[in-house]
């Protein structure tokens, strides 16, 4: 099959990672992909190059907005392309402007081609665009992101609050996939406490300090967490929190004025080899989450990582990765407050045979359940049957 991914991103962010991962897995079982996406270099000319099998274009950044998807010459170059070539499959991640219309002009062009729209987070009606000042652009994001998942031929969503979304805009069941995040088995896996050690020294980092860790953006609720480190800090002196990434500005006075900062890490932007490293040496994984649209329509990619590094997560019971700690016992579920935050935190660090055990269930849903491998599977199946039926 010849198939074309569009991803609205920067390389390398956000939702680019689930579209190259099953780009990547895709092109191991001999398809012929392309993904496009925005480049974080280039203002003016596109860029291809292949990575693991892929045939990866970047476009241009012109004019673009934070994160991509309104570009005007990122747009026009991907409309050349769908274009001058012919796909049997052209797959959108996501709804934005640089995805909507040369996912649509595809087909218009070129009769025959088959379209999908992979829904991954919660935009428009309550979700990520609710969140900050109201914008032309997200109000036409809220149609566009509905819109695209009437008018193609499937519907692949990361998790179960966007399926009821799409079922409540009658889309018929039959074109719905649900599709999760997966782990990245090969890349993040747990290490033995000799091996940890060595990155520990590596990075700088103590060996005794017992470790809570943030991967990634999406900080809407890092807040807590920050409140939480306050406390376990005051009852065990070694912890340290890790928060991989960049800091959001809006928490910068939090950390400044938290009394145990010097125990408080900011790693700032770093490249997934990085990320990996220090996933290793985490004692337990956080995922801090609010009760709203955004944070029940998303599946963040952190969570697959989480689970590759086979240790503990810590959450709070809102979306799919409250049916996972549920159902698989690979972590605990905290009320939405510091002190209760604090206390599952707490009981993971002083309790190695419990660290152990939900570990072992972490590693083993990220094996035999979200590997890339195996949810690839059930998206070949997909695309065969389409084919086949079309």
């Amino acid at each position: 099959m010849k198939i074309l991914y569009l991803n609205h991103n920067l390389y390398g962010e956000g939702t680019f990672f689930r579209a190259f991962n099953f780009a990547r897995e895709l092109a191991k079982r001999g398809h012929d992909l392309t993904l496009i996406t925005v480049s974080k270099k280039n203002k003016f000319k596109s860029e291809g190059k292949f990575i693991e099998g892929v045939r990866v274009i970047e476009t241009p950044n012109f004019l673009t907005l934070d994160g991509g998807g309104w570009g005007p010459a990122d747009i026009f170059s991907r409309l050349k392309i769908v274009k001058k070539e012919k796909f049997d499959i052209i797959h959108g991640f996501d709804h934005k402007p640089n995805v909507y219309f040369p996912l649509l002009i595809g087909r218009l062009i070129h009769k025959g081609t088959i379209l999908f729209s992979d829904w991954a987070d919660w935009w428009g009606k309550g979700g990520i665009n609710s969140m900050g000042r109201i914008k032309p652009e997200t109000i036409i994001e809220q149609f566009l992101e509905e819109d695209i998942r009437k008018r193609v031929d499937g519907v692949t969503v990361i998790s179960r609050a966007l399926e009821r979304r799409a079922i409540d805009l009658k889309i018929p069941l039959e074109k719905i996939f649900y599709l999760p995040i997966v782990s990245p088995i090969d890349k993040i896996k747990p290490l033995s406490k000799v091996e940890i050690e060595a990155i520990k020294e590596k990075l700088n980092i103590e060996k005794n300090k017992k470790i809570m860790m943030f991967i990634g953006m999406g900080q809407i609720d890092l807040g807590i967490l920050i409140e939480a480190f306050e406390i376990i800090k005051q009852r065990l002196t070694n912890a340290m929190f890790i928060i991989v990434g960049p800091l959001e500005k809006k928490y910068t006075i939090k950390v400044l004025n938290n009394k145990f900062n010097k125990d408080l890490v900011i790693t700032g932007k770093v490249d997934y080899e990085k990320v990996i490293l220090y996933a290793s040496i985490a004692d337990v994984y956080l995922m801090p989450l609010s009760n709203n649209p955004a944070n029940t329509g998303r599946n963040p990619t952190k969570i697959g990582d989480y689970l590759a590094g086979g240790k503990p997560i810590i959450a709070n019971p809102v979306g799919d990765i409250k049916d996972w700690i549920e159902k698989y016992e690979c972590g605990l579920l905290a009320n939405y407050d510091a002190e209760d935050m604090a206390e599952c935190i707490l009981k993971v660090f002083n309790d190695e045979k419990l660290v152990e055990r939900l570990g072992k269930n972490a590693r083993y849903v990220a094996e035999n359940i979200l590997s890339w491998e195996k949810v690839t599977d059930e998206l070949e199946k997909i695309y065969k049957n389409f084919i086949k039926n079309n």
